[in-house]
Protein backbone atom coordinates (compact mmCIF):
# COMPACT_ATOMS: atom_id res chain seq x y z
CA UNK A 1 0.00 0.00 0.00
CA UNK A 2 1.64 3.23 -0.98
CA UNK A 3 2.12 5.97 1.83
CA UNK A 4 -0.66 8.88 2.36
CA UNK A 5 2.07 11.83 3.38
CA UNK A 6 -1.00 14.01 5.21
CA UNK A 7 0.09 18.24 5.89
CA UNK A 8 0.76 17.33 9.41
CA UNK A 9 3.29 14.96 9.08
CA UNK A 10 4.82 17.29 6.33
CA UNK A 11 5.08 20.54 8.89
CA UNK A 12 6.05 17.81 11.81
CA UNK A 13 3.19 18.48 13.94
CA UNK A 14 0.50 16.27 15.84
CA UNK A 15 -2.06 14.74 13.29
CA UNK A 16 -5.56 15.71 13.30
CA UNK A 17 -8.49 13.70 11.87
CA UNK A 18 -9.11 16.59 9.46
CA UNK A 19 -6.20 15.36 8.18
CA UNK A 20 -7.31 11.86 6.75
CA UNK A 21 -10.60 13.61 5.49
CA UNK A 22 -11.09 12.47 1.71
CA UNK A 23 -14.22 12.52 -0.55
CA UNK A 24 -14.92 9.15 0.12
CA UNK A 25 -14.89 9.06 4.02
CA UNK A 26 -15.99 12.35 5.43
CA UNK A 27 -15.06 13.68 9.10
CA UNK A 28 -18.57 12.29 10.03
CA UNK A 29 -17.84 8.82 9.41
CA UNK A 30 -14.62 8.86 11.65
CA UNK A 31 -17.35 8.69 14.62
CA UNK A 32 -17.99 5.36 15.88
CA UNK A 33 -21.24 6.34 17.03
CA UNK A 34 -22.14 6.26 12.90
CA UNK A 35 -21.23 2.80 12.47
CA UNK A 36 -24.44 0.65 13.40
CA UNK A 37 -23.29 -2.18 12.04
CA UNK A 38 -24.11 -4.56 15.29
CA UNK A 39 -20.84 -6.31 16.25
CA UNK A 40 -20.61 -9.68 18.29
CA UNK A 41 -18.30 -12.33 19.24
CA UNK A 42 -20.57 -14.76 17.13
CA UNK A 43 -20.43 -16.89 20.01
CA UNK A 44 -16.46 -17.62 19.40
CA UNK A 45 -15.01 -18.84 23.12
CA UNK A 46 -11.97 -16.72 23.27
CA UNK A 47 -12.68 -13.46 21.35
CA UNK A 48 -13.47 -10.69 23.53
CA UNK A 49 -14.96 -7.03 21.80
CA UNK A 50 -12.90 -4.32 22.81
CA UNK A 51 -13.68 -0.28 21.66
CA UNK A 52 -14.78 1.02 18.03
CA UNK A 53 -12.49 3.38 16.90
CA UNK A 54 -11.28 5.42 13.37
CA UNK A 55 -7.75 3.81 12.68
CA UNK A 56 -4.86 4.70 10.05
CA UNK A 57 -4.44 1.56 7.81
CA UNK A 58 -0.18 1.85 7.72
CA UNK A 59 -0.68 1.21 12.16
CA UNK A 60 -2.28 -1.88 11.47
CA UNK A 61 -0.77 -4.98 9.34
CA UNK A 62 -2.32 -7.04 6.60
CA UNK A 63 -1.17 -10.84 6.13
CA UNK A 64 -2.49 -13.04 3.64
CA UNK A 65 -6.62 -12.51 4.72
CA UNK A 66 -6.47 -14.52 8.20
CA UNK A 67 -10.30 -15.44 7.01
CA UNK A 68 -9.11 -16.21 3.26
CA UNK A 69 -6.93 -19.36 2.33
CA UNK A 70 -6.14 -17.89 -0.66
CA UNK A 71 -6.29 -14.33 0.24
CA UNK A 72 -7.70 -11.32 -1.65
CA UNK A 73 -10.20 -11.39 -4.91
CA UNK A 74 -8.57 -8.60 -7.13
CA UNK A 75 -12.51 -8.83 -8.96
CA UNK A 76 -13.82 -8.46 -5.74
CA UNK A 77 -11.21 -5.35 -4.76
CA UNK A 78 -12.29 -4.31 -8.32
CA UNK A 79 -16.10 -4.26 -7.42
CA UNK A 80 -15.39 -2.55 -4.04
CA UNK A 81 -13.59 0.38 -5.61
CA UNK A 82 -16.03 0.48 -8.34
CA UNK A 83 -19.12 0.68 -5.31
CA UNK A 84 -17.05 3.41 -3.04
CA UNK A 85 -16.72 5.79 -6.03
CA UNK A 86 -20.27 5.58 -6.58
CA UNK A 87 -21.59 5.78 -3.35
CA UNK A 88 -18.59 6.58 -0.93
CA UNK A 89 -17.98 4.89 2.15
CA UNK A 90 -21.16 3.57 3.74
CA UNK A 91 -21.63 3.62 7.62
CA UNK A 92 -24.39 0.78 7.88
CA UNK A 93 -21.54 -2.03 6.80
CA UNK A 94 -19.53 -3.81 9.18
CA UNK A 95 -16.44 -2.21 10.44
CA UNK A 96 -12.88 -3.61 9.86
CA UNK A 97 -11.75 -6.12 12.79
CA UNK A 98 -8.37 -5.89 14.38
CA UNK A 99 -6.35 -7.71 16.56
CA UNK A 100 -5.50 -5.47 19.53
CA UNK A 101 -2.28 -7.61 20.78
CA UNK A 102 -1.05 -7.83 17.03
CA UNK A 103 -2.17 -5.21 14.99
CA UNK A 104 -3.38 -7.94 12.74
CA UNK A 105 -6.41 -7.25 10.45
CA UNK A 106 -8.92 -10.43 11.01
CA UNK A 107 -11.13 -9.53 8.38
CA UNK A 108 -10.92 -6.13 5.84
CA UNK A 109 -8.11 -7.18 3.45
CA UNK A 110 -10.53 -6.44 0.52
CA UNK A 111 -10.94 -2.75 2.00
CA UNK A 112 -7.19 -2.51 2.90
CA UNK A 113 -6.57 -2.52 -1.15
CA UNK A 114 -9.60 -0.67 -2.33
CA UNK A 115 -8.46 1.89 -0.14
CA UNK A 116 -4.73 1.83 -1.68
CA UNK A 117 -6.08 2.85 -4.94
CA UNK A 118 -8.84 4.98 -3.70
CA UNK A 119 -6.47 7.01 -1.23
CA UNK A 120 -8.37 6.44 1.49
CA UNK A 121 -6.03 6.02 4.65
CA UNK A 122 -7.77 4.98 7.41
CA UNK A 123 -11.40 2.89 8.47
CA UNK A 124 -13.60 2.35 11.16
CA UNK A 125 -11.82 -0.43 13.24
CA UNK A 126 -13.38 -2.60 15.50
CA UNK A 127 -10.42 -3.85 18.06
CA UNK A 128 -10.86 -7.50 19.56
CA UNK A 129 -8.87 -9.50 21.66
CA UNK A 130 -7.98 -13.40 21.13
CA UNK A 131 -6.81 -16.04 23.32
CA UNK A 132 -4.93 -17.65 20.95
CA UNK A 133 -4.85 -18.60 16.96
CA UNK A 134 -7.74 -20.92 16.88
CA UNK A 135 -9.48 -18.59 18.48
CA UNK A 136 -9.09 -15.54 15.99
CA UNK A 137 -8.89 -18.26 12.43
CA UNK A 138 -12.09 -18.77 13.65
CA UNK A 139 -13.53 -15.73 14.09
CA UNK A 140 -12.02 -14.19 10.79
CA UNK A 141 -14.16 -17.08 9.27
CA UNK A 142 -17.06 -16.52 11.04
CA UNK A 143 -17.00 -13.04 10.18
CA UNK A 144 -16.56 -14.41 5.93
CA UNK A 145 -20.46 -15.72 7.34
CA UNK A 146 -22.13 -12.62 7.50
CA UNK A 147 -25.47 -12.86 5.94
CA UNK A 148 -26.27 -8.92 6.05
CA UNK A 149 -23.99 -7.76 3.68
CA UNK A 150 -22.72 -8.50 0.52
CA UNK A 151 -19.35 -10.83 1.67
CA UNK A 152 -17.78 -12.88 -0.02
CA UNK A 153 -18.94 -16.12 1.80
CA UNK A 154 -17.09 -19.26 2.86
CA UNK A 155 -16.77 -21.74 -0.17
CA UNK A 156 -16.23 -25.45 0.24
CA UNK A 157 -12.46 -25.50 -0.16
CA UNK A 158 -11.94 -22.21 2.85
CA UNK A 159 -14.45 -24.73 4.90
CA UNK A 160 -12.22 -28.00 4.42
CA UNK A 161 -8.74 -25.84 4.85
CA UNK A 162 -10.33 -24.66 8.45
CA UNK A 163 -11.83 -27.57 9.36
CA UNK A 164 -7.85 -29.50 8.36
CA UNK A 165 -6.32 -26.87 10.92
CA UNK A 166 -8.48 -27.66 13.17
CA UNK A 167 -7.68 -31.57 13.41
CA UNK A 168 -4.49 -31.13 13.10
CA UNK A 169 -4.21 -28.34 16.21
CA UNK A 170 -6.35 -30.26 18.08
CA UNK A 171 -9.09 -28.57 18.24
CA UNK A 172 -12.19 -30.43 17.08
CA UNK A 173 -11.84 -34.04 18.76
CA UNK A 174 -15.48 -35.98 17.30
CA UNK A 175 -17.49 -36.04 14.09
CA UNK A 176 -20.27 -33.46 15.65
CA UNK A 177 -17.47 -30.82 16.22
CA UNK A 178 -16.87 -31.06 12.64
CA UNK A 179 -20.45 -30.18 12.04
CA UNK A 180 -20.34 -27.60 14.09
CA UNK A 181 -17.99 -25.79 12.81
CA UNK A 182 -19.00 -25.75 9.14
CA UNK A 183 -22.28 -24.46 10.09
CA UNK A 184 -19.96 -21.63 12.20
CA UNK A 185 -18.67 -20.44 9.41
CA UNK A 186 -20.90 -21.41 6.60
CA UNK A 187 -24.54 -22.23 7.26
CA UNK A 188 -25.55 -18.92 5.34
CA UNK A 189 -23.74 -20.18 2.52
CA UNK A 190 -22.04 -23.73 1.09
CA UNK A 191 -23.22 -25.64 4.42
CA UNK A 192 -26.54 -24.11 4.96
CA UNK A 193 -27.81 -27.87 3.87
CA UNK A 194 -27.35 -30.81 6.22
CA UNK A 195 -26.81 -32.82 3.56
CA UNK A 196 -23.54 -30.73 2.30
CA UNK A 197 -22.12 -31.25 5.59
CA UNK A 198 -22.63 -34.44 5.81
CA UNK A 199 -20.59 -34.55 2.75
CA UNK A 200 -18.03 -32.98 4.63
CA UNK A 201 -17.45 -34.60 7.63
CA UNK A 202 -17.37 -37.90 5.37
CA UNK A 203 -14.22 -36.19 3.45
CA UNK A 204 -13.04 -35.05 6.81
CA UNK A 205 -13.55 -38.40 8.53
CA UNK A 206 -12.15 -39.89 5.39
CA UNK A 207 -8.94 -37.52 5.88
CA UNK A 208 -8.69 -38.88 9.54
CA UNK A 209 -8.26 -42.29 8.77
CA UNK A 210 -6.14 -41.66 5.36
CA UNK A 211 -3.62 -39.66 8.14
CA UNK A 212 -3.72 -41.93 11.07
CA UNK A 213 -4.99 -39.19 13.36
CA UNK A 214 -6.57 -40.79 16.62
CA UNK A 215 -7.21 -37.42 18.59
CA UNK A 216 -10.64 -37.24 16.81
CA UNK A 217 -13.37 -39.68 18.05
CA UNK A 218 -14.63 -40.92 15.23
CA UNK A 219 -18.62 -42.50 15.15
CA UNK A 220 -19.29 -46.09 15.26
CA UNK A 221 -20.62 -45.83 11.45
CA UNK A 222 -19.41 -43.77 8.47
CA UNK A 223 -20.51 -43.78 5.49
CA UNK A 224 -18.75 -43.06 1.90
CA UNK A 225 -19.50 -41.22 -0.94
CA UNK A 226 -16.97 -41.07 -4.35
CA UNK A 227 -14.69 -38.63 -3.19
CA UNK A 228 -13.85 -41.03 0.07
CA UNK A 229 -14.16 -44.02 -1.93
CA UNK A 230 -11.02 -42.85 -3.86
CA UNK A 231 -9.14 -42.63 -0.53
CA UNK A 232 -10.31 -45.65 1.16
CA UNK A 233 -9.02 -47.63 -2.26
CA UNK A 234 -5.63 -46.00 -1.67
CA UNK A 235 -5.03 -47.23 1.70
CA UNK A 236 -6.91 -50.50 1.27
CA UNK A 237 -4.31 -53.02 2.60
CA UNK A 238 -7.21 -55.79 1.81
CA UNK A 239 -5.63 -58.51 -1.11
CA UNK A 240 -9.35 -57.98 -2.72
CA UNK A 241 -8.03 -54.72 -4.04
CA UNK A 242 -5.59 -56.52 -5.78
CA UNK A 243 -7.47 -60.03 -7.40
CA UNK A 244 -10.43 -58.16 -8.06
CA UNK A 245 -10.38 -54.38 -8.77
CA UNK A 246 -6.95 -54.40 -10.09
CA UNK A 247 -7.13 -57.35 -11.85
CA UNK A 248 -7.52 -56.25 -14.94
CA UNK A 249 -10.39 -58.94 -15.89
CA UNK A 250 -13.44 -57.37 -15.46
CA UNK A 251 -14.98 -53.99 -14.89
CA UNK A 252 -15.44 -52.14 -11.10
CA UNK A 253 -18.16 -50.06 -10.08
CA UNK A 254 -18.90 -47.88 -6.78
CA UNK A 255 -22.58 -47.40 -6.08
CA UNK A 256 -23.19 -44.62 -3.08
CA UNK A 257 -26.48 -46.23 -2.25
CA UNK A 258 -27.53 -43.47 -0.71
CA UNK A 259 -27.92 -42.15 -3.91
CA UNK A 260 -29.53 -45.21 -5.64
CA UNK A 261 -32.49 -43.43 -6.93
CA UNK A 262 -30.51 -41.19 -9.21
CA UNK A 263 -27.82 -43.62 -10.43
CA UNK A 264 -30.36 -45.90 -11.92
CA UNK A 265 -32.10 -44.08 -14.74
CA UNK A 266 -35.76 -42.58 -13.70
CA UNK A 267 -36.87 -43.13 -17.26
CA UNK A 268 -36.08 -46.80 -17.40
CA UNK A 269 -37.77 -46.99 -13.52
CA UNK A 270 -40.86 -45.37 -15.37
CA UNK A 271 -40.72 -47.01 -18.68
CA UNK A 272 -40.72 -50.65 -17.38
CA UNK A 273 -44.08 -49.45 -15.65
CA UNK A 274 -46.07 -49.44 -19.34
CA UNK A 275 -48.18 -52.63 -19.99
CA UNK A 276 -47.46 -54.08 -23.64
CA UNK A 277 -50.34 -51.93 -25.43
CA UNK A 278 -48.79 -48.91 -23.51
CA UNK A 279 -45.81 -46.33 -24.67
CA UNK A 280 -44.08 -43.74 -22.66
CA UNK A 281 -45.06 -39.93 -23.66
CA UNK A 282 -41.98 -37.57 -22.39
CA UNK A 283 -42.38 -34.04 -21.23
CA UNK A 284 -38.83 -32.20 -21.05
CA UNK A 285 -37.13 -28.65 -20.33
CA UNK A 286 -33.89 -27.90 -21.81
CA UNK A 287 -31.63 -26.09 -20.41
CA UNK A 288 -31.66 -22.18 -21.72
CA UNK A 289 -30.01 -20.80 -25.04
CA UNK A 290 -27.15 -19.82 -25.51
CA UNK A 291 -24.36 -18.53 -28.15
CA UNK A 292 -23.56 -21.89 -29.11
CA UNK A 293 -26.45 -23.68 -29.26
CA UNK A 294 -30.17 -22.19 -29.47
CA UNK A 295 -33.45 -23.59 -28.08
CA UNK A 296 -34.28 -25.68 -31.30
CA UNK A 297 -30.94 -27.40 -31.42
CA UNK A 298 -31.04 -27.88 -27.51
CA UNK A 299 -34.33 -29.45 -28.15
CA UNK A 300 -33.60 -31.47 -31.25
CA UNK A 301 -30.61 -33.38 -29.05
CA UNK A 302 -33.15 -34.56 -26.20
CA UNK A 303 -34.46 -37.30 -28.85
CA UNK A 304 -31.50 -37.15 -31.13
CA UNK A 305 -28.69 -37.65 -29.03
CA UNK A 306 -29.77 -38.71 -25.13
CA UNK A 307 -32.46 -41.02 -26.05
CA UNK A 308 -31.24 -42.33 -28.75
CA UNK A 309 -27.99 -43.24 -26.86
CA UNK A 310 -29.92 -44.57 -23.91
CA UNK A 311 -31.63 -46.94 -26.45
CA UNK A 312 -28.44 -48.57 -27.70
CA UNK A 313 -27.19 -48.38 -24.45
CA UNK A 314 -30.30 -50.85 -23.51
CA UNK A 315 -29.70 -52.67 -26.81
CA UNK A 316 -26.42 -53.60 -25.56
CA UNK A 317 -27.35 -54.61 -22.15
CA UNK A 318 -29.97 -56.74 -23.06
CA UNK A 319 -28.12 -58.68 -25.78
CA UNK A 320 -25.24 -59.55 -22.89
CA UNK A 321 -28.60 -60.67 -21.19
CA UNK A 322 -29.86 -62.98 -24.31
CA UNK A 323 -26.66 -64.47 -24.21
CA UNK A 324 -25.29 -64.96 -20.47
CA UNK A 325 -28.89 -65.62 -19.52
CA UNK A 326 -28.53 -63.01 -17.07
CA UNK A 327 -27.45 -59.15 -16.74
CA UNK A 328 -23.29 -58.28 -15.47
CA UNK A 329 -24.30 -58.06 -11.87
CA UNK A 330 -25.88 -61.02 -11.77
CA UNK A 331 -23.20 -63.08 -13.14
CA UNK A 332 -22.54 -66.29 -11.19
CA UNK A 333 -18.60 -65.42 -11.38
CA UNK A 334 -19.42 -61.89 -9.85
CA UNK A 335 -17.12 -60.62 -6.41
CA UNK A 336 -19.26 -58.22 -4.80
CA UNK A 337 -18.07 -56.48 -2.06
CA UNK A 338 -19.07 -53.65 0.56
CA UNK A 339 -16.69 -50.95 2.00
CA UNK A 340 -16.18 -51.23 5.91
CA UNK A 341 -18.45 -49.08 7.80
CA UNK A 342 -17.90 -50.03 11.27
CA UNK A 343 -15.39 -48.65 13.24
CA UNK A 344 -16.03 -51.56 16.32
CA UNK A 345 -15.85 -55.20 13.67
CA UNK A 346 -14.49 -53.80 10.72
CA UNK A 347 -11.19 -52.28 9.55
CA UNK A 348 -12.88 -49.14 8.44
CA UNK A 349 -8.76 -47.53 9.32
CA UNK A 350 -7.25 -50.63 7.01
CA UNK A 351 -9.93 -50.25 3.72
CA UNK A 352 -11.25 -53.58 4.77
CA UNK A 353 -13.99 -54.88 1.67
CA UNK A 354 -16.62 -57.47 3.06
CA UNK A 355 -17.22 -59.55 0.73
CA UNK A 356 -20.65 -60.66 -0.05
CA UNK A 357 -21.53 -64.27 -0.01
CA UNK A 358 -22.62 -66.32 -3.11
Amino acid sequence: MSKTTTVAEKLNIPASKHDYVTPYFDLEKMDPDAWTFPVSTKGIKGIELMHKAYGIWKNVVKQNNLGRVNGTDSSKVADMIDDIRTNHVETKLPPVYIDIDTGDIITGGHRYEASAVLGIPGWMFQYVRCSDAWARKRFAKALNNERAFAATLNDKPEVIEHIKYGINEGKITCEQDIEDEAFLIAGHGCCKSAAVRATIVKEMVSFIANNGITSVQLERYTSHNEKTYTDFLSRSTDEYVKDVINSGENPNYYVNMDNWGSRTNPIIVEAAKCRKDQHLNIQASVSLPSARESLDQKRDKVHGTYFSNLSETLDTLFSYRFTNSCYPWDHPDCEHAFLAQDHHKEGVIEGQFIRKSK
